[in-house]
């Protein structure tokens, strides 16, 4: 297994570090926002770690079953990467006060339009989501306001009020976010084998029959998670003077945390 001690120093932090705006005035209304994701981060890696350590299933009876979940991991490590470069995208990344607040309201939009086309084809259901109408407005005329949206052409605005804007290359997000563009790129596409079910994916699942075999797997899974988490928290310390607190305290784990972090420095090498 990955060096379990050092995964959870780094997920203690990752804790700390996640839940140090609580009960404090956030500097901006978006920022709940970061500590929401923050908060969805940390719980990926958590769960990583009990998965493991095995899943017992109570079938079949009496014995049951006992095994290393790797696929699983694999479906979570790839939520995990991108939960991350969501929040650096949103949070982290220096950029002017206008792109911020036109991609926070973007991609707010981009979630809530899930239920303006529900409620097209369902008017019934506008007596549960109705609200959401009038919140999907309230983001439209945030993104109209700011000047990024002005700069768009017509056919561009239109498609941002419908949240279809194409996005950025995946590498090159991934080039912003300080995340080994090459290598991530095509981790990322392995791990979202998993989630789509390909046929090597499907192949490897059939193969890894024994708890060894498994764990070498989830073993590459913790690694990346530990790479990202890492970033989180180093990116948190940056802006966020509460989380600065919790990783002065803890000189040691910093330290390891930054070792994590570059290696993306040298994955693309």
């Amino acid at each position: 297994m990955a060096d379990q001690e050092a995964y959870l120093q780094l997920l203690d932090l990752t804790f700390q570090v996640a839940n140090s705006l609580n009960g404090k005035p956030a500097p901006n209304y978006r920022i709940p926002d970061c500590n929401k994701l923050a908060q969805k981060l940390y719980s990926h890696a958590a769960t990583i770690y009990w998965l493991s350590q095995g899943t017992y299933a109570p079938i079949p009876k009496p014995e049951g079953t006992h095994f290393i979940d790797f696929a699983s991991v694999a479906v979570i490590t790839r939520a995990t990467l991108e939960t991350y470069l969501t929040m650096y995208e949103l949070f982290f990344e220096l950029i002017s006060e206008d792109e911020q607040e036109f991609r926070h309201a973007y991609w707010l939009l981009s979630g809530f339009i899930v239920r303006e086309k529900y409620l097209s084809n369902r008017p019934q259901a506008k007596s549960l989501f109705g609200d959401s109408l009038q919140e999907i407005e309230g983001l439209r005329l945030r993104i109209q306001k700011t000047s990024h949206y002005a700069s768009l052409t017509e056919k561009q605005k239109n498609k941002c009020l419908a949240a279809d804007l194409p996005k950025l290359s995946f590498e090159k997000r991934l080039e912003s976010a300080d995340l080994a563009p090459k290598f991530t790129r095509t981790i990322h596409q392995y791990l979202s084998g998993y989630v789509h079910s390909d046929g090597l994916i499907a192949i490897q699942i059939s193969q890894a029959k024994s708890e060894a075999k498994q764990d070498e797997f989830i073993q590459g899974f913790m690694y990346i998670i530990m790479i990202v988490i890492s970033k989180m928290i180093l990116s948190y310390r940056k802006i966020f003077p509460s989380a600065e607190a919790y990783c002065l305290a803890k000189p040691e784990i910093i330290k390891l945390a930054e070792t994590w972090s570059g290696m993306t420095q040298m994955l693309d090498l």
